[in-house]
């Protein structure tokens, strides 16, 4: 696989861009950012070598401050994968990757239910996903944005089993039986199933509104409980999750029981959807488990025998993106 078209002069990009984190592969850059912007300037434009902080862009008539220090606008409404905010948070993460002035060729995915009508593709929605990042983003520090010069839009679960199936040489693994993937997203949860011939089982497949933002909501409804505190950053919960402490007045305080709490609540509703499109998982080979909530569920994990998280499964979307832009190259 050649991570240049034959005959060209574009590289190859994967980017995931999830409700709550935006996460780009391509060769040798791996990039993984929150995915946190806000209408307006808010003066954090600066994008030096070393600063991460953030930018400001301009796209379709309107500025946007993408950054991890401000609170970002909300993301989960139907609408934003086609939206300007979708763009800049986008454009962002490739200047992060290097991009910035590149001609790219991009691949993108949408969520189960997004992708498809029923058992054919919803061509209305990929092809405004398609158009939405081909349209200008400036960047407002002076810098050059990534040229998308083509954009190709795939089913987010099925982009991580392109990255279990296979491997960076482009070599497939042969498929003796049916596989799951279970992507636990930042507002979704995404099963399917995948056949052999690569064909996609509908009738066992689907979207759950349920994610990791459920346990960041349910984690600040806690510590606004106990505590009385006001808004929680995005950031915060982040951490807490991972952590499992806050700081308050600027001291640590462990919050492990919340945060366990609140992760057993939604890895209850995360399994509840699993058992709806695989039932026991028994008919399945293997169950892969991607996406943000993947690594820390263990619950939901070690209720499947034949379960397998993938390396680094925040990644993986992107991962299986990049992969299949080199097969078809």
């Amino acid at each position: 696989m050649s991570d240049k078209n034959a005959g060209s002069n574009f590289l190859l990009a994967g980017v995931d861009d999830g409700y709550a984190e935006t996460k780009v592969v391509s060769r040798g850059e791996k990039v993984r950012i929150a995915s946190l912007a806000r209408a307006g300037l808010f003066g954090l434009s600066s994008m030096g070598s070393d600063d991460k902080v953030g930018g400001s862009y301009e796209t379709s008539g309107r500025k946007f401050t993408v950054s991890e220090k401000i609170e970002g606008e909300e993301t989960r409404f139907d609408d934003y994968p086609i939206s300007e905010l979708n763009r800049v948070i986008i454009h962002h993460a490739l200047r992060l990757a290097g991009m910035g002035g590149k001609k790219i060729k991009l691949a993108t995915g949408l969520q189960v239910s997004n992708y498809f009508k029923g058992d054919a593709r919803n061509e209305e929605f990929i092809a405004q996903k398609k158009e939405s990042l081909l349209k200008e983003v400036k960047a407002l520090d002076g810098g050059p944005c990534a040229e998308i010069v083509e954009h190709i839009v795939l089913p987010e679960a099925v982009a991580s089993w392109f990255d279990y199936a296979y491997d960076d040489k482009g070599s497939q693994i042969e498929m003796e039986g049916p596989c799951g993937v279970i992507d636990v997203g930042g507002r979704t949860t995404d099963c399917v199933t995948v056949l052999e011939g690569h064909q996609i089982d509908h009738a066992r497949s689907g979207t759950g509104e349920v994610g990791v933002m459920d346990i960041y909501e349910s984690i600040a409804t806690k510590l606004r409980a106990q505590h009385g505190d006001g808004i929680i950053s995005r950031k915060v919960l982040d951490l807490a999750i991972r952590t499992g402490t806050v700081k308050r007045f600027g001291k640590p305080q462990n919050i492990k029981p919340i945060v366990q709490a609140a992760t057993d609540e939604v890895t209850e509703k995360v399994l509840t959807e699993a058992k709806r499109h695989f039932g026991n998982g028994a008919h399945l080979d293997v169950i892969l488990f991607v996406g943000g909530g993947s690594g820390f569920m263990t619950k939901l994990t070690s209720y499947f025998p034949n379960a397998k998280v993938m390396p680094e499964p925040e990644f993986a979307n992107a991962r299986g993106m990049y992969k299949y832009l080199k097969l078809n190259a």
